[in-house]
């Protein structure tokens, strides 16, 4: 398994982990008091959830990988960074644009604020997804 998809694993792992766990406590907040919590909480918590995780797990794989990890990407893994970009991209535009309709029903910033967000998540999950599938057939 080359690199970049091991990386990309983890970053999915991490990910989904941090932005659904996130998205769990959001959702039970609102069940159980009917008001969003307070959007700086919740892009903190995730914010350094994804840095701390994301550094040292990307040491943990270099330092188990160290060749492969100071490699540069050849012209394979440019051309499936490159689709992953272009289809994370189009779905962030479409959640955007979902999370802009949303507002416009409910009136609430704390509910855009925080669709936005998860859009975010979504967007950059979908990208993960895409480079391993890239990755697993092979262009």
């Amino acid at each position: 398994m080359a690199f970049r998809e091991k990386s990309a694993w983890l970053m999915l792992i991490i990910t989904l982990l941090v932005g659904g766990g996130l998205t769990f406590e959001v959702v039970q907040g609102f069940n159980s008091t009917s008001q969003w919590p307070p959007a700086v909480s919740v892009f903190t918590r995730l914010t350094v959830g994804l840095i701390v995780l994301s550094i040292v797990g990307q040491i943990a794989l270099a330092l188990v990988d160290r060749k492969s990890a100071n490699r540069s990407a050849d012209e394979r893994e440019k051309t499936i960074q490159q689709r992953a970009d272009a289809y994370s991209g189009i779905l962030l535009g479409v959640l955007i644009v979902a999370s802009l309709m949303t507002y416009l029903v409910h009136q609430q910033g704390d509910l855009l604020f925080l669709m936005a967000l998860l859009s975010l998540v979504v967007a950059q999950a979908a990208e993960y997804v895409v480079e391993i599938i890239g990755y697993r057939r092979g262009y």
